[in-house]
């Protein structure tokens, strides 16, 4: 496969980096920040844009730091733990700005900065798992479809991150998705999400 290295300019929604390769075609990179110089190793190419696979950080970003969760560059679900979180919600702010410009045609948008949540991690009360084929609880892998069980996540709070490892379910045909969330008192519900109209059977093992 075809490699490039390009100089990226600034973060989109999705959380790609964005660049120019010499011939003027955009070039869009995950897992990459501006002001980065990378090698590339592209994956899709049309008449205006190109995606990459980021293969090496020639020159990093000063904003550059490690992620915490060690499923970062799998995972589809988060795209910016390789930045502080007061860089995150100033690049959040800036592609929101810059999609009101652009799609929405509003020259100066108006808005605000975001509201921080107090915790960087460990503050959602909900969390959706897919299933692996041998029924371990998962994310999809990035840009894809193909569900890989998980380790760890810093999402959840304390009492769903205590719970879900402890979860254990079989194969169940239609079964897709598990959800979990945590309401008053740490009481927690269980979502089951199946594309079967007929529920399937649990037992619980005390």
């Amino acid at each position: 496969m075809t490699e490039f290295t390009v100089r990226l300019t600034s973060l989109v929604y999705g959380g790609d980096a964005l660049g120019r390769l010499p011939d003027g075609r955009v070039a869009f990179v995950p897992f990459a920040l501006p002001g980065e110089t990378v090698r590339v190793r592209l994956l899709e190419e049309k008449r205006a844009f190109v995606r990459g696979e980021l293969l090496e950080v020639l020159q990093p970003s000063g904003e550059r730091i490690a992620p915490c969760c060690a499923h970062f560059g799998t995972c589809g679900g988060c795209h910016y733990q390789h930045l502080s979180y007061q860089a995150q919600q100033a690049a959040k702010n800036a592609i929101v700005r810059e999609q009101l410009q652009r799609i929405g045609g509003l020259v100066d948008p108006p808005v605000q900065a975001l509201a921080p949540s107090p915790e960087a991690f460990y503050y959602r009360n909900y969390v959706q798992f897919h299933l692996t084929s041998d029924g371990r609880l998962g994310y999809n892998r990035s840009r894809t479809e193909q569900v890989f069980a998980i380790q760890v996540c810093h999402l959840p709070e304390a009492p769903l991150n205590h719970l879900w490892p402890q979860l254990d379910f079989e194969a169940v045909p239609g079964l897709e998705r598990i959800g979990l969330r945590l309401g008053a008192g740490e009481d927690v519900q269980l979502i089951l999400e199946s594309n079967d109209p007929e529920p399937p059977e649990f037992s619980v093992e005390e």
